[in-house]
């Protein structure tokens, strides 16, 4: 049995999900939830906090009701006066399909990122898997039902067979938010879906010619690489393979028929080419000094994990999973952006070490940094001392020269 929610003011977990529902709590957060379809934004604020709780503290939903019915401080903190019951809290959040919640998502992560035509981005893609809470060891299930539930078998190195979706994201180096999130059901190879990552980026407006991608191994293929050139214009940092070789890398790299459609920038994209080539050869052949960068985005998901339970939910059907997926993601971020941007500090939210520590006060007043306040500050008997030992250099020096 778990322990109750004793809401207390001083407790960091309690002013980090503070932090939290301020936020979705901002008028410009709730337009983009009238914007999407939420005609009644407060009632879906109140079943949004009720399902951050749920995953913040991996409390049941049931449990979360029974507290806040508990306790007022706890509905003062969450703001809720009137306490859903279980089932409507699940009947309500059912009601939205999949793609508003993606919707809703994508719209609130953009308040953390904006891309600009004349800076260059960086980007990071990977994929983790995420499973149903299905026994299937226990229990058989045949093809045909998981059809009905629109679920697939998956594997992956890190849970074997299971059944579940394989959530592919494109996390921005700088700011550390995700710019995009991409369910597949089961796990499809990571090279098949590199053109669809891509072109979800493009459709978006999110990627621009020369912007770097870092992509894991899982990606690695040749055609994959003349994609990233010659139709998005950017530099995919596929980590090659053992089978990588630089000529057959070379010979690959042919221009496009689509270059030659207009004949007035057929030089400049030529040289375009050529130019994103080079940049990709050279950072293919470092392509060991970048790990750190992409271990950016397994530090993120390990923070998701840890933390708000993204590996596993206790969800049966495809909208639920996609709903929670989408929330659990959007929760991270916005912690995140809360002030877990270093590897340390997601390290540690993983762990669920939350701690604040106040920002250390910098000294605006400068000291002249004369002969005078140096001789001023030392103690007597350094300055002694320094005076007894240039006196032994200098004598020393003298002798030297009239040998």
């Amino acid at each position: 049995m778990q322990p109750g929610l004793n809401y207390d003011k001083h407790d960091p977990r309690f002013i980090l999900l503070g932090k939290v529902f301020k936020f979705i709590e901002n008028e410009k957060v709730k337009d983009i939830y009238s914007r999407n379809g939420i005609k009644n934004r407060a009632k879906f604020l109140i079943y949004l906090k009720i399902f951050f709780i749920h995953i913040f503290f991996n409390y049941r939903i049931s449990d979360v009701v029974s507290e806040l019915n508990r306790s007022s401080k706890l509905r003062k903190f969450a703001g809720i006066s009137e306490v859903p019951n279980e089932s409507q809290v699940y009947e309500y959040l059912s009601r939205y399909d999949p793609e508003i919640y993606c919707n809703i998502v994508n719209s609130i992560l953009k308040k953390f990122f904006k891309p600009r035509k004349t800076r260059k981005d960086t980007y990071i893609t990977d994929a983790t898997p995420v499973e149903c809470d299905i026994n299937i060891l226990r229990n058989y299930i045949s093809p045909e039902h998981l059809k009905k539930l629109r679920l697939k078998f998956g594997y992956s190195n890190s849970k074997g067979y299971f059944v579940g979706y394989k959530v592919t994201m494109v996390l921005e180096k700088k700011t550390r938010t995700p710019v995009s999130i991409l369910i597949h059901p089961g796990a499809p190879n990571d090279s098949k879906i590199f053109d669809e990552v891509l072109k979800e980026l493009k459709r978006r407006s999110l990627i621009k010619p020369k912007d770097l991608i870092y992509f894991d191994r899982g990606y690695f293929s040749y055609e994959n690489y003349k994609i990233g050139i010659n139709k998005y214009k950017i530099i995919p940092v596929i980590f090659p393979k053992e089978i990588f070789k630089i000529n057959k890398f070379q010979d690959q790299m042919s221009y496009s028929l689509m270059i030659y459609k207009n004949k007035k920038e057929i030089k400049e994209n030529k040289k375009l080419t050529k130019h994103l080539q080079k940049l990709l050869l050279i950072k293919l052949e470092n392509w060991k000094d970048y790990k750190p960068i992409r271990g950016i985005i397994e530090d993120f998901f390990k923070a998701a994990k840890g933390a708000f339970g993204l590996g596993k939910f206790h969800s049966f059907t495809d909208k639920s999973m996609y709903k929670n997926i989408y929330l659990c993601l959007l929760l991270t971020a916005i912690v995140v952006q809360t002030g877990f941007k270093t590897k340390t500090q997601l390290q540690q939210l993983a762990e669920g070490k939350i701690e604040f520590q106040p920002p250390k006060k910098k000294n605006t007043t400068h000291k002249k940094n004369t002969k005078e306040t140096k001789q001023k500050s030392k103690t007597p008997s350094e300055t002694e001392q320094q005076e007894l030992e240039i006196e032994e250099k200098q004598t020393s020096t003298t002798l030297d020269f009239f040998r």
